[in-house]
């Protein structure tokens, strides 16, 4: 049973892991150094092949109950990140839609900055959420319960 429950608790700790790492390390690596492009496309790679991780042992059908459970609810959450990221991806285009009717270079970049900004705050407010849920389900799936019907 410990077993068990050690697995299960493996698809929320992969879930924290690619927020912090991903989410959280990279983006304030790229931030502080001159390597904006690198670490923020090194964090999107990490963090959609760590997602296809989560989906694929989600849709395993050998593991005992408790264990698939908890995978698929980890892959729900992922979903979640997944939509934040489509919400930001839809807010930049609209920002670079507008900014490219600028007559004014200035004013062009001041929008991208500005939509940029605007548009990492669906994500950021992803992550925070995530890690109060997967806490709480990593928790779960340590104690061995099965996770809540939502």
């Amino acid at each position: 049973m410990k077993d068990e429950k050690s697995r299960a608790g493996t698809a929320h700790e992969m879930v924290m892991m690619n927020l912090a790492i991903f989410h959280l390390l990279l983006p304030v690596a790229a931030l502080s150094s001159g390597y904006l492009r690198i670490f923020l496309s090194i964090a999107l790679i990490g963090s959609i092949l760590m997602i296809s991780w989560v989906l694929h042992k989600s849709h395993q059908q050998d593991e005992v109950d408790l264990v698939t459970a908890h995978w698929q609810l980890a892959w729900k959450r992922c979903r979640l990140l997944i939509i934040s990221y489509a919400i930001a991806t839809a807010i930049m285009l609209i920002g670079w839609l507008l900014a490219s009717v600028q007559t004014d270079h200035n004013m062009f970049s001041i929008m991208l900055v500005v939509f940029s900004r605007i548009a990492a705050v669906p994500i950021v407010l992803m992550v925070l959420g995530l890690f109060i849920m997967e806490t709480t389900a990593l928790s779960q799936a340590r104690q061995g319960l099965f996770p809540d019907k939502s």
